[in-house]
């Protein structure tokens, strides 16, 4: 679910996925005692089963190496060091997954079990296939960590997929970047590094979302996929207006869109009380509606009994275009797509 990024804490993403970057850091001019003194990090701690850091720290390591003479080279090889396995569990299953639209699916599902520091979202555009990154920390580090992550995500498509990641673009939030660095990291790419972008995002080719996954594995996915449902929050430590009102979104959905004043009046709640609400989750109606139906489209789509034009139906769309549109948006694919690839 689309939510406010919370304050970063302890815990927010698990010791794996930065551990690349650790080691890399020796490499070029820290050290194992400045990483402890000044990021928190130390190799013992970072290796014990299940180990977490926090977001904050992350954005320390990234100024600490910024004031290193080779950041850039630094960055590089970090992201070569990166493999499936630095994300931990939700990795292992991505590459089980049939083809690339499908293991970002799975990826943007179950991310938030080892990196709760960013959201994600991927749009399908006229100009390409758009990944847009969301922080919300005002510092330099964030700057720096959203680059790297972009370089990251495209080395991890690149060695799940079975053919090369075509990348159209890079746009970064940093108002500058130095020469030398910009020029590694397009090579890296192969393609333009734009500066000064509101928001971290990637431009790819569209056609990676039928590209196949190297080692795509169906019974493991399935198991893989029953692991992570189980790894997610249970519906009882999910704020109870929450549960109650996508309940109603269901029930009501049906009969068409629901709207604000009558999920409202189910809950017995006034509209303002019920926005105020939803606010101090960091949600508006709209985006409570959109997650409700995002999760039960993935689930009506593994009906082969169920037509195009009924899941549209279930999910309270008048028309069977608008539907598409909103997968589109949801998962860079037509619904067909995706049901082809499950």
């Amino acid at each position: 679910m689309s939510q406010a990024a919370k304050p970063l804490s302890e815990g927010d993403i698990a010791a794996c996925n930065v551990i690349p970057a650790f080691e890399a850091s020796l490499l070029f001019g820290a050290t194992e005692d400045e990483l402890a003194d000044q990021v928190g990090w130390c190799r013992t701690a970072l290796l014990e089963p299940d180990a977490r850091v926090s977001g904050a720290s992350t954005y320390k390591h990234m100024e600490l190496m910024f004031e290193k003479p080779r950041y850039a080279e630094f960055v590089v090889a970090a992201v070569r060091a990166y493999d499936v396995k630095s994300l931990g569990v939700v990795g292992l299953a991505c590459k089980t997954m049939p083809n690339i639209g499908v293991a970002m699916a799975c990826h943007a599902r179950y991310q938030k079990l080892t990196n709760r520091t960013a959201t994600y979202q991927t749009e399908l555009r006229a100009d390409g296939l758009h990944i847009r990154e969301q922080r919300d920390a005002p510092r330099l580090g964030s700057e720096l960590i959203s680059d790297y992550t972009l370089l990251v995500a495209i080395r991890l498509l690149s060695l799940l997929s079975d053919a090369p990641i075509p990348v159209r673009a890079m746009y970064s939030r940093r108002a500058r970047m130095p020469a030398r660095e910009r020029a590694l990291y397009e090579e890296t790419l192969g393609a333009s590094v734009t500066t000064g972008s509101a928001l971290a995002e990637l431009v790819l080719d569209p056609s990676i979302l039928a590209f196949g996954v190297r080692k795509a594995d169906a019974e493991m996915e399935s198991y893989f996929r029953g692991v992570l449902e189980n790894a997610l929050p249970m519906t009882d430590e999910t704020p109870k207006l929450l549960v109650s009102a996508q309940a109603v979104i269901r029930d009501q959905l049906q009969q068409g869109a629901p709207t604000l004043s009558k999920v409202a009046q189910a809950l017995g709640l006034g509209e303002r009380t019920l926005q105020r609400r939803l606010s101090e989750f960091g949600l508006g109606f709209q985006a409570l509606l959109d997650d409700t139906r995002k999760t039960l489209a993935e689930g009506y789509l593994k009906q082969p009994e169920l037509t195009l034009a009924e899941v549209a139906y279930l999910l309270g769309f008048v028309e069977q275009a608008s539907f598409f549109r909103a997968f589109r948006r949801w998962y860079g694919m037509t619904p067909q797509a995706y049901r082809m690839s499950i």
